[in-house]
């Protein structure tokens, strides 16, 4: 079981990634496509493995919770943050290396918006939904 210690390691490793993207990007064209390749693979294993491990092991523990107030917290996040995956995976299709190679700006602003949400997501968990799941004998 994925228990939140482990949650909070896989954001952490998220978070070192998105550093090496956002530095990437910030770039004035791209970097060789072997690099960008291993950077972008990386982070989509690494994403869609911790989204799967929340959203079919943690929110359905924390949904069951006797604690209503928990519950409700993890109903909301879901409701608020749930389309992160599709839209990481719309983002991941939708940029082929071709794609990026040319139109390199585009592919930059897409994907600071990904950044950004991710960012967001994984700041709010660690404040918010974590220490409920920490509290919560059923998720930790």
């Amino acid at each position: 079981m994925a228990t939140v210690q482990h949650l909070r390691e896989e954001h952490a490793l998220l978070m070192r990634i998105v550093v090496r993207l956002s530095e990437c990007i910030a770039r004035p064209s791209p970097p060789p496509a072997t690099e960008l390749f291993a950077l972008r693979r990386e982070l989509n294993a690494t994403l869609i493995g911790h989204l799967k491990a929340e959203d079919w092991i943690l929110y359905p523990m924390l949904l069951a919770s006797d604690d209503a107030n928990t519950a409700a917290i993890a109903r909301q996040f879901i409701d608020e943050m749930g389309g992160l995956a599709a839209a990481f995976i719309t983002y991941a299709d939708k940029w082929s290396a071709g794609a990026i190679e040319s139109d390199w700006g585009a592919y930059c602003r897409d994907s600071q918006v990904i950044i950004e949400d991710l960012t967001e997501r994984i700041v709010r968990e660690n404040r918010e939904l974590y220490p409920l799941a920490e509290r919560d004998k059923k998720a930790a």
